[in-house]
């Protein structure tokens, strides 16, 4: 998955408006969580979106199109990526020995 692409975008924003919520920072941050954005570029988002005068009578497509006609949106998007995925690992260890949970690095030099 690359950057957050305006079909994306529309699609959540489609969303919204039909369920009759307005488009707010709130909305979009939990929306939004699956990506990376800071709070300025969520303000922004949310700006540029309230600059288009959505409507819930607008299709997705219409939406997208909206989107991808403001060079504001389209330079925020681009800029935008994913949250990465991180491996947790849950030990449990009793008795002696080591507990590793990935790759052991063993200091050779420290033997003799």
């Amino acid at each position: 998955m690359g950057f957050l692409t305006a079909t994306v975008l529309s699609g959540i924003v489609y969303d919204t408006l039909k369920c009759g919520v307005m488009l707010s920072t709130d909305n979009l941050k939990n929306k939004l969580k699956d990506w990376l954005i800071d709070q300025p570029t969520l303000l922004s988002i949310e700006s540029g979106l309230n600059n288009l005068s959505l409507t819930n009578e607008m299709s997705e497509l219409v939406i997208e199109r909206k989107i991808t006609l403001s060079s504001e949106l389209r330079l925020l998007l681009e800029n935008i990526k994913p949250v990465l995925e991180s491996n947790t690992i849950i030990q449990s260890h009793t008795g002696s020995g080591d507990n590793v949970g990935r790759d052991k690095v063993i200091n050779e030099s420290n033997k003799r």
